[in-house]
């Protein structure tokens, strides 16, 4: 699992080396990901960085005859996300999780990976602030002492 790890820490390194969301977009091309679910999505990520409605893109992403089931994923966790943490943190976390997720798992069904990535990956951007506030409230020894 340590390796699985590195390979996959490698993987978003090297995307962030290029400094565009479209080639983590496009990692997800091979779960299904057209150039259109590229496009809406690149498109919905801008909205969600700047802070703007993203409600109109995420339904249009939805509605889309044709969308990929990890666009429609992403573009439901975006649209659900409860505003706690920025929208952008949010989008980014469901990527970088669908494209860790089914580097591994070539045996599985990689599409569904993808989607419990995406899942798993908004979560901990959505819950990481939350968490880290919540330790510096209570102190680290108490946060990793046995509860009693």
């Amino acid at each position: 699992m340590g390796d699985a790890f590195r390979f996959d820490q490698q993987i978003v390194v090297e995307d962030m080396q290029l400094s565009r969301l479209h080639y983590h977009l496009l990692r997800l091309t091979t779960v299904g990901l057209g150039e259109e679910d590229v496009a809406e999505l690149r498109e919905l990520g801008r909205l969600a960085f700047e802070g703007a409605d993203v409600g109109a893109q995420c339904d249009r992403i939805r509605d889309r005859d044709g969308a990929g089931v990890v666009a429609v994923a992403i573009a439901s966790i975006v649209q659900q996300a409860d505003g706690q943490t920025p929208l952008g943190h949010v989008m980014l976390g469901a990527v970088l999780g669908a494209y860790a997720s089914m580097l591994d798992n070539l045996d599985e069904d990689r599409r569904t990976m993808a989607v419990l990535g995406a899942l798993g990956g908004a979560l901990t951007a959505s819950a990481m602030p939350l968490v880290l506030e919540r330790i510096d409230n209570v102190g680290l020894s108490d946060y990793l002492s046995k509860a009693e």
